[in-house]
């Protein structure tokens, strides 16, 4: 191999063993904050493409195991806090009487609108039958 080869070979060794310490220690600096975790924060982190973490054998299974964790955590820690419970709890209350009370004001806008069409309906046929009476008189 020419000089040059070997110096770009080393050179691109170098940078990839520096992008997988970065990563590394972008994940370090991830499980010690409680931070949601992706591929894309991650690679951010460490200034290196998603595609390099994508396509590492051993970073990959890593940041997917910490994000997993991550969101199991979120959620469990979720439904069994008795705050957010209430929170939600008071929220589905809320949101269920304002449909009771849209839901009411629908139906009695229907009826009073069925009503009216029923009204129109009858005044229809009462001029019907009045044009109807004036056509037979007509000789």
């Amino acid at each position: 191999m020419s000089r040059n080869i070997e110096a770009l070979a080393k050179a691109t060794e170098q940078r990839h063993k520096q992008a997988e310490t970065a990563v590394e220690k972008a994940l370090r600096h991830a499980r010690a904050s409680q931070q949601p975790v992706s591929v894309a924060s991650i690679a951010r982190a460490a200034g290196v493409s998603t595609d390099f973490i994508y396509r590492h054998p051993r970073l990959r299974p890593q940041v997917e195991d910490l994000r997993r964790a991550r969101r199991n955590a979120t959620s469990t820690d979720a439904v069994h806090d008795p705050v957010s419970q209430a929170a939600a709890s008071i929220l589905v209350r809320r949101l269920t009487q304002q449909l009771a009370t849209e839901r009411r004001k629908h139906r009695e806008e229907v009826a009073r609108l069925q009503a009216a069409l029923a009204a129109a309906h009858g005044e229809l046929l009462t001029m019907r039958r009045q044009a109807e009476s004036e056509f037979t008189r007509s000789p």
